[in-house]
Parts: structure tokens; C-alpha cells; sequence
């Protein structure tokens, strides 16, 4: 059986009669969240409904992006061999933290209630992944899916006022958690990947496509950023080390190689744009030259958004076993929907009443696409 992940441990596929296909209600529930979530949020921002009370309506609309949205992501992936008792508990829990999100559920119930999910995600998946990690280098993931807890109790503490800022922190902190996995992530699956197509293409072969040292950079420059964000220090670059190292290691994909392949092309066009998005949200704010919040939309709509998008349809072709079909090229219409989405957000600035909501429904239309062409092949023999 094919796998993508280069050399990250591979986690067994599930097996039909005797595992549940996790994939499929994570990944339609995280199609489903991002397509709804962005519009009501946008109209909360236009007033047409009533804001959350008591809490920072930014940091609640990232904080759903990022531990809801990306979340779900995350446990599609990670839930491979998981009873469906465990199955339906964590997405219940995942459920249950969301509604307690937009309702607004607070006080210690709802510490509980946003706790559970991201606890639930690592003993289901963060630690049969640490177990079955046998490189010192794959070390970084299990405890990068531990710190989504520390993310979202952070968070909580903000919201409780037991802490100062502690929405903010929460959020950022759960930002480079998600840029980290993508960053060491992608640097095993788009090499692996490319090394295939270098093959079918004839071309020459690809050097040196993992640089171990970059990948230390990047671990140790997002590690950085991770522990700044969350003592609420002051930027100091490492951002900007971790997307110049990320970008280093990538000229060496041979991106234009891929720009054809339905797989291949989004995944390399998304991982360029969270690498350059690390680096113009930091030059924002260290420079004055803007809002880096504004600039940070080029990497979590363009880069994780075009990412998380391909990903879960290159996933769930390899776990239904559709590779002979071919990848699907639904993936590459999403990428064009979102890069568009993620720059409408950039210029927002100048006209925010229109390009606010023209992003968000680019935004939208990509991830109804996704999850349309993910049910519709669950519905084929």
C-alpha cells in the first residue's frame, strides 16, 4: 500500500469491517464547519447578528479556525485505528466544544467542554503516533499535538480573566502549532511525493530533498515562536527564521515540477504561501507597515487552507483506495478559490465591506467543493 509521508512512521489504514473510516466524519464535519463558520462570523462582524458575549470576537472567529476547523483536520488524519465508540466520543467532544464555543457557554463547564477535544485528539493520536515513531526527528509531532491542550487552556484562561491576554495567547500559540505540523509535515509528504513524479517525468533526480538541518531550523524557529506567543513576549524574527528555512528546504521540491499535478501543485503553492506568510506577517509589525494580522491571512487562508484542503482529499484517496483513478483535481479549483480568498483578505483594508464578504464566500465555495467531492466518492462502489 502507497503512503505519502515520506519518512514519518506510517500509521496503519483502516480496515473495513473492523475499524471505523475516521476520516470521513472528521473531514466532512471540518468541510462543513469551515463552509458555515466564516459566514456567520462575517456577519456578526457586519452586525446583522449579535456578537459573542464576554469574549474577543477575533480571537473566538481564529480560535474556531484554528482548535475547531484545523482540529477536525487533524483528527481525520490521526484517527486510523480507533474503536467506533472512541470514534464517536471524540467527535462528540469535538461537537460539544464548538457549540459551547458560539453559544457561549462559559465558567468552568466551559473550560471542560473545550478541553476534552484536544485531550481526546492526543490519547487517541498523538500518542499511538509517539509510539510508533522510531525516528528522533518525528519526535516533534506527538508532542506538538499535546501542546493543542496547552493552546486551548490558554485560551480558556483568558476568557475565565485568569490570565491577561490569554485569548490572544491562546490563539497565537495554536497558529504556530498548526504551521509547525504543516511545515515538518509537508517537508516528508511533498518530497516523497515529488520523488515519484521527478520518476514518471524523467527528469533528473531530486538532491539533498529533506535537508535534515533546515528541518532543525524550522523546528527550532517555530519552537521559538511557540513559546514567545505563549508568555506573551515581544516578536523578535522567528517567525521570519522558520519561513526563510521552510522556503529553503522547498527549492529543492522542484515546485514547478509540480504545478500540473492535482496533488503535488496545491500542496507546493500552499506550503509557499504559509512559509511566505510567516514572513510578511512578522515584516508587518516589525516594520509598521501594517497590520500583520492582515498579512498572517496570506498564511492561514493561503497557506493552511490550501493545505488542509488538498490534504484531505489526497488522504482519502490513499484510505479508499482510489489512487488508480487518479488524485482529485477538485483540489486544484480549491486552491485557486482559496490563494483568491486569501488575497481579497490582504486587501481588505481598503474596501472592507465588500472584500470581506467576497472572501469569505471564496472561502466557502472551497471548502463546500471539498466536502462535495469527498461525499460523493463515499457513495461510489
Amino acid at each position: 500500500m502507497p503512503w505519502t509521508g515520506g519518512s514519518v512512521p506510517p500509521l496503519p489504514l483502516s480496515r473495513s469491517g473492523r475499524f471505523p473510516k475516521a476520516h470521513r466524519p472528521f473531514f466532512l464535519a471540518a468541510c462543513l464547519y469551515a463552509a458555515l463558520s466564516v459566514p456567520l462570523w462575517v456577519a456578526e462582524w457586519a452586525g446583522l447578528l449579535p456578537g459573542c458575549s464576554g469574549c474577543d470576537p477575533v480571537a473566538r472567529h481564529a480560535h474556531e479556525m484554528l482548535l475547531g476547523f484545523a482540529g477536525a483536520v487533524l483528527g481525520g488524519y490521526l484517527f486510523t485505528k480507533i474503536s467506533h465508540a472512541r470514534l464517536a466520543f471524540a467527535l462528540a467532544a469535538w461537537l460539544a466544544a464548538r457549540i459551547g464555543a458560539w453559544t457561549g457557554i462559559g465558567g468552568w463547564a466551559g473550560l471542560v467542554l473545550a478541553l476534552a477535544y484536544p485531550i481526546t485528539l492526543f490519547v487517541l493520536g498523538g500518542w499511538p503516533f509517539l509510539k510508533a515513531a522510531k525516528w528522533g526527528h518525528n519526535m516533534v509531532f506527538a508532542p506538538t499535538i499535546a501542546a493543542f491542550a496547552l493552546a486551548e487552556g490558554l485560551y480558556q484562561a483568558g476568557r475565565l480573566g485568569l490570565l491577561e491576554a490569554g485569548e490572544r495567547r491562546g490563539v497565537l500559540t495554536a497558529f504556530d502549532l498548526v504551521a509547525l505540523m504543516i511545515l515538518v509535515m509537508g517537508g516528508r509528504v511533498i518530497p516523497a511525493g515529488m520523488a515519484g513524479l521527478v520518476r514518471q517525468e524523467d527528469a533528473r533526480e531530486l538532491f539533498d530533498r529533506n535537508r535534515p538541518w533546515l528541518e532543525a531550523v524550522v523546528v527550532a524557529g517555530m519552537a521559538a515562536q511557540i513559546l514567545s506567543d505563549a508568555l506573551a513576549l515581544p516578536p523578535f524574527g522567528a517567525l521570519v527564521v522558520a519561513g526563510v528555512a521552510g522556503l529553503m528546504r522547498q527549492a529543492r521540491w522542484r515546485p514547478k515540477l509540480a504545478l500540473g499535478d492535482a496533488s503535488l501543485g496545491p500542496l507546493q503553492v500552499g506550503y509557499s504561501l504559509l512559509a511566505v506568510g510567516l514572513i510578511a506577517a512578522t515584516a508587518s509589525d516589525l516594520l509598521g507597515i501594517g497590520p500583520g494580522t492582515d498579512a498572517l491571512h496570506l498564511a492561514t487562508i493561503g497557506g493552511m487552507g490550501v493545505v488542509t484542503a488538498t490534504m484531505m482529499l489526497r488522504i482519502d484517496t490513499i484510505r479508499e483506495r482510489r489512487q488508480d483513478a487518479g488524485w482529485p483535481r477538485t483540489a486544484i479549483l480549491a486552491a485557486v478559490l482559496l490563494v483568491g480568498a486569501a488575497d481579497l483578505r490582504i486587501a481588505a483594508p481598503l474596501a472592507p465591506e465588500v472584500l470581506i464578504p467576497a472572501a469569505m464566500t471564496l472561502w466557502s465555495m472551497a471548502f463546500a467543493l471539498v466536502g462535495w467531492r469527498l461525499a460523493r466518492g463515499w457513495k461510489s462502489p
